[in-house]
C-alpha cells in the first residue's frame, strides 16, 4: 500500500513539474512581450516574438524532464 502511494506521489510531482516547465516560459514570455510592447509602441511584434521564443523552449525542457525520468526507469 504505501510503495503504490509512493509511485502515486512521484508521478503527480513530474507532472505538476511538468506543467509548470511548460506554463512558466509562456506566461513570461506573453507578460515581458506585452510589456515591452507597451513601452515601446510597437503593436503587437514582442508578444508575438517571445510567443514564438518560449513556445519551443518549454517544449525542449519537458522533453529534457520527461527523457530524464525515462532514463531513471
Amino acid at each position: 500500500m504505501t510503495n503504490d502511494r509512493t509511485k502515486v506521489l512521484k508521478n503527480l510531482s513530474l507532472l505538476s513539474y511538468i506543467g509548470l516547465s511548460m506554463i512558466a516560459p509562456i506566461f513570461t514570455g506573453v507578460l515581458l512581450g506585452k510589456w515591452m510592447d507597451e513601452k515601446l509602441q510597437t503593436g503587437n511584434i514582442f508578444l508575438i516574438l517571445f510567443i514564438c521564443i518560449s513556445v519551443p523552449s518549454s517544449f525542449v525542457s519537458v522533453y529534457k524532464i520527461v527523457m530524464k525520468d525515462i532514463k531513471k526507469k
